[in-house]
């Protein structure tokens, strides 16, 4: 059953959008809040490209499969930065990034500190202009974000506001107007810390996991 919704000229925005999507009524989490995602977060988008990149070591790239229920996941290395194709957008540890692609893969990752030490002396984290960065203000840990932006309700407000045909996008005054509930601004420190644990953890079983996979190819080379 369709849905149908009545909007004066005046709602339509400064840009008049007809979209449908932009007004459907499940863009909104029914929630009581008295801050909203930009009270809490600012969007960053520093984007560098190959020829304007002057960063002086390597730098890991990601693209939006590397981000999953709140981690970064990868299996490759860092690159120069003339390798780093199109363009991407710098991040910094503490930093949160979502896809505004496809919410129904809950692309949503916290960039840990680890990320930034794969090589010796460390390297610079890059990932794809498709991720919208949040960088938490007023010293609020981002990182305590995560499990609220991968929650049930969150996911199917950016679901339902997806705009445009070929690859539809969620947009950024949908992802900052999200009411952040009181409960989740209280705990954000110790939500923090915690996903920092869960990332140190992951990362760790990889590098464990990875390991092992050594050793049995280097028995393997031997006989």
């Amino acid at each position: 059953m369709g849905i149908h919704v009545l909007r004066r000229v005046v709602d339509l925005g400064d840009g008049l959008v007809l979209a449908p999507e932009r007004f459907d009524p499940r863009r909104r989490v029914e929630v009581f809040a008295r801050r909203c995602l930009s009270d809490a977060a600012d969007l960053v988008a520093e984007n560098v490209s190959a020829r304007s990149c002057n960063l002086p070591g390597a730098a890991l790239v990601l693209d939006t499969k590397h981000a999953y229920e709140g981690f970064v996941v990868f299996r490759h290395d860092p690159v120069p930065p003339a390798k780093m194709g199109s363009a991407k957008r710098r991040v910094q540890a503490g930093d949160v990034i979502i896809s505004r692609l496809r919410p129904y893969l809950r692309q949503v990752a916290l960039v840990d500190e680890a990320l930034f030490a794969l090589c010796p002396g460390g390297n610079a984290v890059l990932v794809s202009t498709e991720f919208f960065v949040l960088r938490g203000r007023a010293g609020l840990d981002a990182a305590g974000l995560v499990p609220f932006l991968l929650s049930e309700r969150v996911q199917a407000a950016l679901a339902a506001g997806q705009e445009g045909g070929h690859h539809p996008r969620f947009c950024k005054e949908l992802l900052l107007s999200l009411p952040v509930p009181d409960g989740v601004a209280r705990q954000v420190k110790q939500t923090a810390r915690n996903m920092r644990k869960l990332a140190a953890a992951v990362r760790n079983s990889l590098i464990a996991s990875r390991s092992l996979v050594a050793g049995v190819e280097a028995e393997m080379a031997q006989k």
